[in-house]
């Protein structure tokens, strides 16, 4: 399959290479096909490019990568809906977003991307069990794991 896009160009990909959504990714209603392209040489991010629209493609992590115990729990007709019996089955991406200013980069824990990579279906999931933050800035992340601190919203009793 032939796809021409903006960030890559013209590209072949194989049809069996596409990720359908079960739901769209928030904002992009229009869009359910997609495909996992690898990111640049020597980094972990991944592109999920959409095949039905040639300038949108998204930056892809492992949130397990960047925040240390992060769990995905699924509801069971989640786990029906992407065709598998255990969350083990499943590939989980943070979206990142980069804009100029790089110590502004940010990834979504809260509504991550899973992909059943065996079925090839995916749906971006919100976590309403879990306190991740939609915009967890990977540069602070980076400086917090060096120096303990006190957590801002912490309650005092004094």
């Amino acid at each position: 399959m032939r796809l021409e896009t903006t960030r890559f160009g013209v590209i072949e990909v194989e049809a069996d290479a596409v990720i359908t959504f079960t739901q769209p990714i928030i904002g992009f209603n229009d869009l359910r096909r997609f495909v996992l392209l690898p990111g640049p040489p020597d980094t972990v991010v991944k592109w999920l490019q959409s095949v039905e629209r040639g300038d949108v493609a998204f930056i892809l992590i492992d949130p397990r990568m960047i925040y240390q115990g992060y769990e995905v729990d699924l509801r069971p007709d989640e786990m029906a809906e992407l065709a598998v019996g255990s969350a083990t089955e499943l590939d989980v991406y943070s979206l990142v977003v980069v804009p100029a200013d790089h110590s502004q980069v940010r990834a979504n824990l809260k509504a991550p991307i899973i992909v059943n990579p065996v079925q090839r279906l995916a749906k971006q999931a919100i976590l309403e069990r879990r306190d991740y933050p939609i915009q967890f800035f990977l540069a602070r992340s980076q400086e917090e794991s060096e120096v303990p601190k006190e957590v801002a919203h912490a309650r005092t009793d004094t």
